[in-house]
């Protein structure tokens, strides 16, 4: 008797939201396939250091777009035995005419090792390490080389040189995801929470409003407001000085004497507003017009053209950051627009109405009653919007103007097949390898989302 009645106050319990959503996630085999790719790429970018039994920038210019070096698997008398790798050199072929690698194992055989002590490398930028999947004496030899997936054009490693870029590619994609989802919440959010109402946004020192703060007790406030301000109107009047400068560079006479004048007229006009008058903007409209600009403009055109402004001689880690910072910049009106869309919705809702009523700050009730509704859609979204900016990016490497050498990446390591023509089709398709790791984790993140997406979706009652 107390057997059945655990059990029917086990059948009575109710589940949460997010339960039901990971069990419905179970189910989507595709999903759940999608994700574990998506892990063992990111565990072999993370390892990158172990999988790959050279160093990133080691190189071989004699073996200059090696093919895939011959492993093997058997001994002269036909008896598996351990995997390894005979001598090898690059000889000129009498009859094509065309540069060959030759293996001559008479000339020796080399083991293959595994997990042995290698090159030295620091782990996750910071931890000493030595150990490496593949070793041996090859290693040391300059008779014989493992080239698991050929070279490139340096005589690079190509196996080790993916497993280098999929750090670049992959982290580009979340780190991208996260900066322009920020800007689009935080824009979006304000959009939709403010839509119809205009907000009063100076309080300057001359401002009727900075003595109207101080009467009311809260002078921090108000000499807070007034200093963002002041500093704003500071950058405004450095960015035209700058203009201003680029300008009279190239221009003489009448030209630079009005391009003076306008400057500092527009210059006072915007001080004028922001320390003088109370402006009253209406913040939807200014970034909806904003977003609808940037959609106007086809992506592929502002991205080369923001990354025609990066300088070519920055160090890796600098452009890495600005290559981030222009993909995020693009792409974050899309997100703006839908974020705020559910927050024109969500505001209406009766516990915001509850929220305001009870005296909730604007900041407070978007950030606490309304944003937190749309974390649902966000994390669809995300895992939607990665494999675009891998594209995006592997598009900019490939065109030469993301990521560039020393450092690695999927397109630029693509970049090395479309130099090449037609033979990479013909003659060297181990070049196209970094093009089928694009196409794994673009597909894989986008099985992920759909996944996601059915899982999420509170009318799904699979």
């Amino acid at each position: 008797m107390t057997g059945k009645i655990e059990l029917r106050e086990g059948m009575g319990r109710s589940e949460g939201f997010f339960q039901m959503a990971w069990r419905r996630f179970r189910r989507h085999p595709l999903a759940r396939l999608g994700g574990w790719v998506l892990l063992l790429l990111y565990l072999g970018a993370l390892f990158a250091d172990f999988l790959a039994p050279y160093p990133e920038s080691k190189s071989f210019r004699q073996f200059s777009y090696a093919p895939p070096t011959h492993i093997f698997w058997r001994d002269t008398d036909g008896r598996l035995t351990r995997p390894y790798v005979c001598a090898s050199e690059r000889r000129r072929n009498l009859e094509t005419f065309r540069v060959e690698v030759v293996t001559d194992c008479s000339k020796g055989r080399y083991p293959i090792y595994f997990f042995v002590h290698g090159e030295p490398y620091k782990f996750l930028g910071f931890i000493p390490a030595n150990l490496r999947l593949l070793g041996g004496d090859w290693l040391v030899s300059e008779q014989a080389h493992l080239f698991i997936w050929g070279t490139d054009d340096f005589g690079r490693d190509l196996w080790g040189r993916i497993w280098y870029g999929a750090r670049v590619s992959l982290t580009v994609g979340i780190l991208a995801t996260g900066l322009a989802l920020i800007i689009g919440v935080f824009f979006g959010g304000i959009a939709g929470f403010y839509a119809g109402r205009p907000v009063t946004l100076s309080v300057g020192f001359a401002n009727p409003e900075f003595r109207r703060y101080l009467r009311r007790g809260r002078p921090l406030l108000a000499w807070l407001k007034a200093l963002g301000w002041t500093l704003v109107w500071l950058g405004l009047a450095w960015l035209l000085w700058i203009t201003l400068q680029g300008f009279l560079q190239t221009s003489r006479g009448l030209e630079a004497i009005l391009a003076g004048v306008i400057g500092v007229a527009l210059l006072g006009a915007i001080g004028y507003f922001l320390i003088w008058q109370t402006v009253k903007l209406d913040l939807d409209t200014l970034i909806m017009r904003t977003t609808e600009v940037l959609a106007a403009i086809p992506d592929l055109f502002l991205l080369i053209t923001l990354s025609v402004l990066i300088p070519q001689d920055i160090p890796p880690a600098t452009r890495f950051m600005l290559v981030v910072s222009i993909l995020s910049f693009v792409n974050w009106g899309g997100l703006a627009r839908t974020v705020r869309s559910q927050v024109l919705q969500l505001r209406e809702m009766e516990y915001a109405q509850a929220a305001q009523a009870l005296g909730a700050s604007d900041a407070r009730t978007l950030t606490r009653h309304i944003l937190p509704g749309t974390f649902t859609y966000l994390i669809v979204i995300v895992t939607l919007s990665i494999p675009s900016f891998i594209l995006a990016e592997s598009g900019l490497s490939f065109l030469g103007l993301g990521i560039q050498e020393p450092a690695s990446s999927w397109g630029l390591l693509l970049s090395k097949a479309q130099q090449t023509g037609i033979i990479a089709f013909t003659e060297r398709p181990w070049l196209l390898i970094p093009g089928l790791f694009i196409l794994i984790a673009v597909l894989a993140y986008n099985l992920l989302g759909d996944g996601l997406r059915d899982a999420l979706d509170p009318r799904s009652r699979r």
